[in-house]
């Protein structure tokens, strides 16, 4: 699952870069640690030198970081914690009444600063 939302994560951002006005961006990723980081590395430089859908904008392979040691990957911990939350009510509001909260407080800011952004639903059953 995660080498699957990688590798899209990847191809949407470098999507997002090369159509990026006035002119094409490069980017660089970097990574929480994770236990599967081999796989991981491995689906990034696919997706770099691959020959279908070939990222061009990512520059280098991720880095992969420590975040409790990092206060920028802590942030980004703590957004796609809130995002998390906000996406499960969004997709589910009945189920997860207790992330009420966070669609009060944060919804309307997080909109606002998203430029192309979206939670894919998926039926079960």
């Amino acid at each position: 699952m995660y080498q699957n939302i990688l590798r899209q994560s990847i191809k949407r951002i470098d999507d997002f870069c090369e159509n990026s006005h006035p002119a094409p961006e490069n980017f660089i990723l970097i990574l929480d640690e994770h236990t599967q980081r081999k796989n991981l590395l491995a689906q990034a430089a696919r997706s770099m030198y691959g020959d279908v859908d070939q990222c061009k904008r990512l520059i280098e392979q991720p880095f992969l970081v420590e975040s409790h040691r990092i206060q920028n990957m802590q942030a980004a911990d703590w957004i796609a914690g809130l995002i998390g939350r906000l996406g499960s009510y969004w997709a589910d509001p009945e189920a997860f009444p207790e992330n009420k909260v966070f669609a009060h407080h944060f919804e309307s800011r997080l909109k606002q600063a998203a430029r192309k952004s979206g939670i894919r639903k998926t039926s079960h059953g």
